[in-house]
């Protein structure tokens, strides 16, 4: 609105909703009498702009410090604290539909509102806000990803007067909180007999408040206490009965109140919602974890071998590494027996390998080369000739390898809703089955592999002399190629299947065309409508591109076809930009593409093999990743964006002992842990990780760097406790290791490989029965946790590299 305009700005907003009114001019002319014709025709304008229909979003998350919730309106979907839902409605409701009008006022709204907090802030508010800033803001809850219950029958919300009898002949009066058949949570009348209550203890209940005719009112029933949740007003007591002993009265009886009244009274949801929280976090967890989980046989303890690993788009660059010139995976020489039985035996529950690789590729055959930190130092003469030679390839690796001990039984993760509710619901909770029980029951180690290769450390190692007349010896470290390993099954993240045609291998030369931009590649598979390619060289344009297809190599086997400049529509790209998948562009017949390969597959059925998400044995994807998720080592940050910018939400991770948690525990409590020293330069321009999650919105491809970190644990202000700097913000070699040198002179020295992916697309199908389920009783909680689900911007995950960077440096002590 211009200037001239402001001083009618209610007259404005009065007449704009009832411009498409048959009145309208009449009105405008009513009230306009007094102004100019000039001025009543740019009003006019005003308010049919207004007017007119928007499909601009409204986002005031970052713009408002209160909660916002995702309202939708006509297939926009718009995040409203609640100041602007009611003024959203309420203008819609004049509108008719949603204008520019109810846009504008909205944001208004959240500009004066956030202008006013900022004009009325005192300079101690300022100095709290800056403090909530530094520290709460950073301060998030730490999850066991998996780590939920699973009842056995529905638990209802439902208050009933009891008695509790103590073995020492002393009562209790209580009431229910929820019930069922088998378990109560009670809240104590009188919160100071509280200490009476021991857990473990066997009690007897007696419900008071039952219906007199349920003939339960004096009946004693035998229960066992569990534990107490919560403090002094707030605490409640956890106790459970076996069902087979106590009369069969009060288990129907329980069963037919819950059947008659549960949408009255509703469904104690507790441990749903914890699991359906749980499942989103381990969903974008298990899609871009860069840690490789490979699974153990130790049916042999003299020769563990690895047998299974879970497999993402992310990790796969570590399984893509060892396969050799005829497509075989060879990861097995970088997981020998000696090596894994070696951390096996190890007493530490934190032992690692650090392990050093590349690779030499002659007459078109590729030769391993891998050697741990360990293994070096008893080859001391070579040490320096293989780090310098190894660091001047291409191929050249850094692995750091973690052993953990795994129960085979942790395979099994049924839902968190009890059998007996819909058959959805009872496949989930369904046991293993004996076949796939057989293949993991010798799977009593995880080993977590994580690529740390960096250019940093890769130019450290460069500057070792390298005496080239002694290459030859490096040969010991080489891996026979006449003694290949064992294979490596791999089970891939699967997500939801989209695809509507069968697809089919076809390896073959492709040129693609992109304006001035020609690519070579091969294809990976096809169907009638669809390729997928790999390309030498990245494809720098966006998804939903035009590009031309040719292929060379099938136009020589076919003179019934032109396969030159063949249409596509880019679909897909992945992170690195070199694998692409396409559709075929056709108006209303097929197009030459489609017509070339629905006589190709008709005629070679018998040759092409087709592509399935079939696993050998059925189930055996999501058993490892059950088992990874509640295994692995891997700590994960989950971000979102906010006001303000973006901010840690949780962090899941298993429970270890590294003294490197000691940085994020620092004066916590058990359950917390301080993320802060990762956005010490939050205040800088350039602020890394903000840097970072902008950029992966337009960039998939993960972002990595390395951590430096100086700790004193006899300092109690967090702040002066902890210093962390970025590698760019040590230029040099020399202020690397002179940083290194005073963190270990005044305290501890740690340093961290950061990872920062963006979070993937979640898959509503893994999540649908509880999803469901909590609809049923409670759909705002469902649509928080779905919006919560969609909020997640990206992961950071650390990896210590602490004991690789003081041996890159060759820091004593």
């Amino acid at each position: 609105m211009t200037h001239d305009l402001s001083e009618h700005t209610y007259l404005i907003h009065k007449l704009a909703p009832l411009v498409e009114r048959a009145e309208f001019s009449r009105l405008l002319i009513e009230a306009t009498k007094d102004i100019s014709v000039e001025k009543r025709f740019l009003l006019k304008m005003e308010m049919k702009r207004l007017s007119k229909p928007c499909i601009r979003s409204i986002d005031l998350r970052t713009r408002v410090s209160a909660n916002c919730e995702l309202v939708s309106f006509q297939g926009i979907k718009h995040y409203l604290h609640q100041p602007a839902v009611t003024l959203f409605e309420e203008l819609i409701e004049r509108y008719g539909i949603y204008t520019f009008g109810v846009y504008e006022s909205v944001l208004k709204l959240a500009e004066h509102e956030s202008n006013a907090n900022a004009g009325t802030m005192t300079s101690t508010e300022e100095q709290n806000d800056n403090h909530k800033s530094n520290s709460e803001k950073y301060i998030v809850a730490n999850q066991q990803l998996l780590n939920y219950a699973h009842r056995r029958e529905e638990r209802m919300n439902y208050v009933v007067a009891i008695e509790i009898f103590l073995d020492n002949n002393q009562s209790l009066f209580a009431t229910t909180v929820d019930l069922s058949p088998s378990g109560l949570k009670l809240k104590l009348k009188n919160p100071d007999e509280l200490d009476m209550i021991k857990a473990f203890a066997p009690v007897n209940i007696v419900f008071r408040g039952f219906e007199s005719d349920s003939g339960l009112i004096k009946e004693s029933i035998e229960y066992r206490i569990l534990g107490i949740s919560g403090e002094a007003g707030q605490a409640r007591i956890h106790v459970s009965r076996d069902l087979r002993t106590g009369p069969q009265v009060f288990n129907n009886y329980v069963k037919k109140l819950i059947k008659l009244h549960k949408r009255k009274y509703k469904v104690n949801l507790d441990n749903t919602l914890a699991a359906l929280d749980d499942k989103i976090h381990e969903q974008a967890f298990a899609s871009t974890t860069p840690a490789l989980s490979i699974f153990i046989d130790s049916q042999d303890a003299e020769t563990p071998t690895a047998r299974f690993a879970c497999v993402n788009g992310t990790n796969k660059e570590i399984m893509d590494y060892w396969l050799d010139e005829n497509n075989e995976q060879n990861i097995g020489f970088l997981l020998n027996p000696t090596r894994l039985a070696a951390m096996i035996a190890s007493p530490s529950s934190d032992a690692c390998l650090w392990i050093y690789a590349f690779t030499h590729i002659k007459d078109g055959k590729t030769y391993f080369y891998s050697a741990s930190s360990a293994e070096l130092e008893i080859e001391r003469e070579l040490k320096p000739i293989f780090l310098s030679y190894a660091a001047r390839k291409v191929s050249w690796r850094v692995y750091k390898v973690l052993c953990i001990d795994i129960d085979p039984k942790s395979a099994y993760t049924p839902s968190a809703m009890p059998t007996g509710i819909n058959r959805k619901i009872d496949r989930l909770n369904r046991p293993l089955t004996p076949r796939l029980e057989s293949k993991l029951k010798h799977i009593q180690h995880m080993v977590s592999v994580t690529d740390v290769t960096h250019l940093v450390a890769q130019q450290c190692y460069q500057k070792n002399i390298l005496e080239r007349d002694k290459i030859k010896h490096l040969a010991a470290f080489g891996h026979p190629r006449n003694k290949p390993p064992v294979p490596v099954l791999s089970f891939r993240y699967k997500q939801q299947e989209l695809r509507r045609e069968t697809r089919y291998k076809l390896r073959t030369l492709v040129k693609l065309s992109n304006y001035d931009t020609q690519i070579t590649g091969v294809s990976e598979d096809c169907s009638i409508s669809g390729l997928k390619i790999e390309l030498d060289s990245p494809f720098e344009q966006r998804i939903n591109s035009r590009v031309s297809i040719a292929f060379p190599v099938l136009q020589k086997r076919t003179s019934q076809f032109v396969l030159e400049d063949l249409h596509y529509r880019v679909k897909h790209i992945n992170y690195d930009k070199l694998v692409l998948h396409l559709e075929a562009i056709s108006e209303k017949e097929l197009s030459i593409a489609e017509k070339f390969f629905t006589l190709l597959i008709d005629s070679n059925k018998d040759k092409l093999k087709t592509i399935t998400n079939e696993e050998s044995v059925p189930g055996m994807g999501h058993a490892l990743r059950c088992m990874q998720a509640k295994n692995s080592p891997q700590l994960c940050t989950y971000m979102q964006k906010q006001r303000g910018g973006y901010f840690p939400t949780v962090t899941t991770m298993q429970p270890i002992r590294a003294s490197w948690l000691a940085l994020l525990k620092h004066d916590m409590p058990a359950t917390k842990m301080n993320c802060a020293w990762l956005f010490q330069d939050k205040h800088k321009s350039n602020a890394f990780i903000r840097d970072a999650l902008r950029t992966l919105r337009v960039d998939l491809r993960p972002i990595q760097a390395e951590i430096y970190v100086a700790f004193n644990p006899n300092e109690l202000e967090y702040e002066t406790a902890i210093v962390a700097q970025w590698e760019n913000e040590l230029a040099t070699h020399r202020s690397k290791l002179q940083f290194i040198k005073t963190a270990m002179a005044q305290g501890e020295f740690y340093a961290f490989n950061v990872h920062i992916s963006r979070a993937n697309r979640p898959d509503i199908s893994f999540l649908d029965q509880e999803l469901a389920y909590i609809t049923r009783y409670a759909i705002h909680k469902a649509k928080q946790l779905e919006e919560q689900m969609w909020d997640i911007a990206g992961q950071i995950y650390l990896t210590d590299i602490s004991q690789e960077v003081i041996y890159r440096y060759q820091v004593k002590g």
